[in-house]
């Protein structure tokens, strides 16, 4: 009865969606899931994204801006009833990139390069152009795969799943479309959303030679420094091609009255204060890059100096995971409470912290320390896997079993989450699921040492 039903419902879905109108090209195409699921999508994958790229950049005023910039671009836009959302994640990489629904970012590595505002409002509408003719909700159907669409249609359509289950859903789907995004567009795809980030930036009344000086600073960074956009161009057309196409596509537009603005001046005003934060940046970059080869005392030095120019969050918690390899694990928990009380919002210093805490045996505030990171950024399978060995240690284990069970809907392949469940287990006195548990630890992870206590454990079990 249940697959009758997958199928009606997949049926339903393609009588009214299959027939969608696609609003750039105005053609019909095959478009299974609709506009209030695709901006769910990418609200769900929202909070990823921030995690993938070190957060949201926090300026309010420089927010403000970028946000006003992408608004005036959007609403010219061939979807311009869908909300959009502009925001600066906290990445030197130079990359741009949008979630289905309008979700758009930008990295303050590109908003340092960028020379004026018809330039960042190419960029943002090229990222608008992707949101407008559905580039990424295409992928997602074509890589979601046939069950998956059917148990995403089954809960759009009322189906009374279980939050466990039904989060491994949401986290599956918002892994698709952080995907999509990540290993970015065909070439078509490019070309398309540069002539529309063109046409949409030229109907915001800017100078519509912001592509082509966007390509053009593109092309000669990837000259000079290769790896600071190495992922934009991953699978980009050739720069020279865009800019080509760039050009031809102005050349078509009818010619605008008033004359379209450049507006650097205001951009420069706007980005100020972020020029002055890069140096500091640069200094925490070069820290992290020593730190990952073992050159712990250069990498102090560099975090130090960034936080001369600045005292920004990341190099306190740079210096923190320092202390931590080192076991000085107090001097680490004031760099990661330093951290914190630059920015609140920081989940890999309060998951860092929680872990100081669980060495030094202070398990009621490593709880704490994990809940707060879970709470800030829910898919965080670490996070919850942690909360769930400190709670085993308070031998507090239903829990225990609880968080340990988010923490494998969430990655299923978690050995530490299924190793602390067996130990719950076995602590309850279940013996077949805690010998089921150690199982799975071992089958994720045969060869590493942090399943050595599965191992272990199984082996005495089943003596």
């Amino acid at each position: 009865m249940r697959i009758i039903k997958y199928i009606a419902i997949l049926s339903l879905a393609f009588i009214i969606y299959g027939c969608s109108i696609n609003p750039v090209t105005g053609k019909k195409e095959l478009m299974i899931f609709s506009d209030e699921q695709e901006i769910n999508f990418g609200k769900e994958a929202d909070p990823d994204i921030q995690w993938e790229f070190g957060g949201v950049y926090d300026d309010s005023k420089l927010s403000a801006y970028i946000n006003s910039v992408g608004q005036k671009t959007a609403s010219v836009s061939d979807r311009n009833k869908i909300p959009y959302h502009f925001q600066i994640v906290d990445s030197s990489q130079v990359n741009a990139f949008a979630l289905p629904g309008g979700y758009v970012y930008i990295t303050r590595g590109l908003l340092v390069r960028l020379d004026n505002e018809a330039q960042l409002s190419a960029v943002l509408g090229h990222e608008i152009g992707h949101v407008n003719a559905r580039h990424s909700m295409k992928r997602m159907q074509s890589t979601l795969g046939f069950n998956m669409l059917l148990a995403l249609l089954d809960q759009a359509a009322g189906g009374s799943k279980g939050y466990q289950e039904w989060r491994g859903l949401i986290k599956t789907g918002s892994s698709v479309a952080f995907a999509a995004v990540s290993l970015g567009y065909g070439r078509d795809n490019e070309f398309e959303a540069d002539a529309l980030g063109t046409k949409y930036a030229d109907k915001a009344g800017y100078d519509p030679q912001g592509m082509v000086q966007l390509l053009e600073l593109l092309k000669s960074l990837s000259e000079r420094e290769p790896s600071s956009i190495e992922e934009f161009f991953m699978s980009h057309p050739k720069t020279s091609d865009r800019i080509k196409n760039a050009n031809g596509d102005i050349a078509k537009l009818p010619p605008q009255n008033p004359v379209g603005v450049i507006k650097q001046t205001e951009y420069k005003s706007n980005i100020n204060d972020l020029l002055a934060v890069q140096k500091a940046y640069d200094h925490y970059d070069k820290a992290e890059e020593l730190r990952s080869k073992g050159d712990d005392n250069q990498a102090l030095s560099e975090y130090n100096q960034a936080l001369k120019i600045r005292n920004l969050a990341k190099p306190h918690y740079g210096i923190g995971r320092i202390y931590s390899a080192q076991k000085k694990y107090d001097q680490a928990i004031n760099e990661y409470k330093s951290a914190i009380r630059i920015d609140s919002g920081s989940v890999s210093a309060y998951n860092s912290m929680g872990i100081a805490y669980m060495n030094l045996k202070q398990y009621n505030d490593a709880v704490t320390a994990f809940k707060k990171a879970a709470s800030l950024y829910e898919n965080y399978g670490d996070a919850w896997a942690n909360l769930g060995e400190a709670d085993y240690s308070l031998k507090q284990y239903p829990d225990a079993l609880k968080v340990l069970e988010m923490a494998l809907t969430l990655n299923g392949k978690h050995p530490r989450a299924y190793t602390t469940l067996g130990l719950t287990y076995e602590a309850t006195g279940d013996k077949q699921k805690a010998i089921e548990a150690y199982e799975q630890a071992v089958n994720v992870a045969p060869k590493e040492s942090y399943t050595d206590t599965a191992r272990q454990r199984l082996a005495e079990l089943k003596k």
